[in-house]
This record gives C-alpha cells, structure tokens and sequence, in this order.
C-alpha cells in the first residue's frame, strides 16, 4: 500500500518546515537547520511529542505548534526528524537528520522501516550503509550533507575562562553500556577535590534514581546541567569521561582528550579504563596529553565526517528543497504497525 501525495511550494520558492522533537537533546541538534532556514526566508514551526520533551527548551523567539492537529493544518512541506520515527499523517516530505554521529551500538546497521524519505548522513559510513538500501528499496535518497548539530559545535564562540580544569562527565542511558552507577563513588569523591570543577550531564534516558543522586552531589566543585547546554559543555570543557555514548565523538572532533570507561571499542584517540579507581590518573594523563593521543586525536574527526565546516545545515536545506523544486512524490510503503502505534501516542485519530 503506497501514497502519491505531495506538498507544493508557497509563493517565491519559500517553504513551510516542521522541526519533529521528542527528546530535548533535539533542540541542539535541529537549531542549527532552523536558524539557516529562517535566515533563507523560509517559515519553521516546532512540534513536541511525548512527555520526554520539554517546552521550557523553547527560546521566546521560536513557533510551536500547539497540537498535533496543528501540525498536520500547517500543511508543512518537509518534516525534520532526529530520532528514528515519523508519523506518515503529518504532510510533507520525512527528512532524517540523526540524533548522533554513525556508531556502532546496532552492529552499525539502520533500522530503516520505510518512515523517512531522505536521509541526510554525516560521511561515507552511513552513507555506504544506506545506500544499497535506497536503491534496492526506491523509495527513499540519500544525500551526505554532514551532521547539522556540527554547524553549532563549530561556530560556538566561547568567551569565558577558568581558573582550574574543568572536566565534563556524560553518560548514556542502556545499563550495558553505561558507566553512571558504576563510577558514582569515585566521581563523588573526586568532586570534593578542588582540582578540578566537575560539569555533568546525562542522557535523558537514563534511570531517574541515578540521575538524582548526581544532582545531589553539586557542590563548589561539580554542576549538573539538564540537556540544552551540552554544546556550551562541549567547550568549556577542558576534559571528557564518558563511556558509549556518541556525545564523546563530537569532544573529539573538538580535538581534546577523552577518557572512556569499558568502552567497547577503544581506540588510541582516547584513553580507556576499566576500573573507576583509575579514573584519577587517567585524568591527569588527559591533561597533560602526549604526541601521540594528539595526533590521533586530530586523524579521527575526519574518519567520522569530513563535512567540518560549520556548514551542513545548508547542504541538508539544499538537498530538501532539491527535492522539493523537483515535484517530490511520497512513494513510502505504508508502515501500519508503527503508525497506529504512533496515533494512539499522539491521541490522533483523524483520517
């Protein structure tokens, strides 16, 4: 079962964008694409599905659509997503632009369940992985644009500055692969050291109980910060401590230093450990780093994307309105299942 709908363009080539949110660490990665489109003369409205988003993340100057009903009379042309799922009965095309940079959590292969038309990759990995699939499947293109939450990493000027190291933690939130509960102690004993000023911020995701018991260790020496600041994190830090979670390969593209905690898959670009009682020296390796964690540093950003420009939000708007100019027709097989699933989420039974 197929649609051959499509959205036409408004008056002077401007179009109408929808920003899909339903994880507040969304907001990072989607401002970037919003900001290139308004500056292009093009109109953006926000829609926050669930209760893991936050309307508080919203800055004054930003629309939201205040009902999925709302949404779906926006009439928008494309729909911006980062996660892995897209309601069909919302118009326009469906454009995946990731929540992450290409890992392998999932055995580096993409759950593609014929929800999305377009995605936009961040290198040749995924590309290569997604590719063959396009042109087996046809119903969905693919172009490499670079990860846009990047286009904010790269411009973020940070004007502040420190009188002692400040060392990021973050953690994911799969128990498997995170070091959050396993690390506690030595992180709350190594807060009391004025050494260093502790910055920490969790996946979203992760247990409740866990993440209250971090937050309760603020102190003159450690600060817990909720998901929208992560990319003002990102450069205050002078040091990452992480486990799995792909938030370290953006620090890395930053070229500093990263200690990781049992990570899967260690690699000379940054330091691994695997008991918290090293997690003191470790640091201090990191800081004062050596020729060659640098130079290996430096070698992987490009391995992961080589789009490190500051300017993947504008290849992604190129690509969509590419498609768009070109009469895109939505050809996606219909996912039943998932979209039923996703109605009764979203209390939304008009057809």
């Amino acid at each position: 079962m197929q649609s051959s709908t499509a959205v036409g363009s408004v008056d002077g080539g401007i179009y109408r964008f929808l920003l899909y949110v339903e994880q507040n660490y969304s907001f990072a990665i989607l401002r970037p694409l919003q900001a290139a489109a308004i500056a292009a003369g093009h109109q953006v409205q926000w829609l926050l599905v669930g209760d893991d988003v936050s309307a508080s993340f919203l800055a004054p100057n930003e629309t939201r659509c205040a009902s999925v009903k709302a949404a779906v009379d926006y009439q928008p042309h494309a729909v911006f997503v980062p996660g892995d799922r897209v309601p069909s009965f919302i118009p326009g095309l469906k454009v995946e632009v990731f929540h992450g940079l290409n890992e392998s959590k999932r055995g580096n292969e993409y759950p593609e369940r014929g929800m999305f038309d377009l995605f936009c990759t961040e290198g040749h990995g995924r590309t290569k992985m997604l590719q063959p699939l396009a042109e087996e499947r046809g119903y969905f293109q693919v172009k490499e644009t670079g990860w846009i939450k990047l286009d904010n990493l790269f411009n973020f000027k940070q004007s502040q500055s420190f009188s002692r190291p400040q060392i990021l933690f973050a953690s994911t939130f799969t128990p498997s692969l995170s070091c959050a509960a396993s690390v506690y102690d030595e992180i709350k004993a190594l807060s009391q050291d004025k050494r260093w000023h502790w910055l920490v911020t969790l996946h979203p995701k992760i247990d409740p109980q866990t993440a209250e018991k971090y937050r309760q260790l603020e102190s003159d020496n450690l600060t817990f910060f909720d998901n929208d600041k992560v990319i003002e994190l990102l450069h205050r830090a002078d040091v990452m401590v992480c486990d799995n979670s792909s938030i370290f390969q953006e620090f890395l593209l930053l070229n500093k230093p990263v200690v990781t905690v049992n990570n899967r898959e260690p690699q000379a670009c940054f330091i691994n450990i695997t008991t918290p009682d090293t997690l003191a020296d470790a640091i201090e390796q990191a800081l004062a780093p050596s020729d060659e964690l640098l130079s290996a540093i430096k070698q992987y950003g490009p391995n992961i994307t080589p789009y490190l420009d500051g300017q993947s939000s504008q290849r992604v708007l190129a690509a969509v309105t590419e498609m768009l100019v070109a009469n895109w027709q939505n050809k996606k097989p219909a996912n039943l299942f998932r979209n039923l699933k996703m109605r009764k989420k979203m209390h939304y039974w008009k057809w």
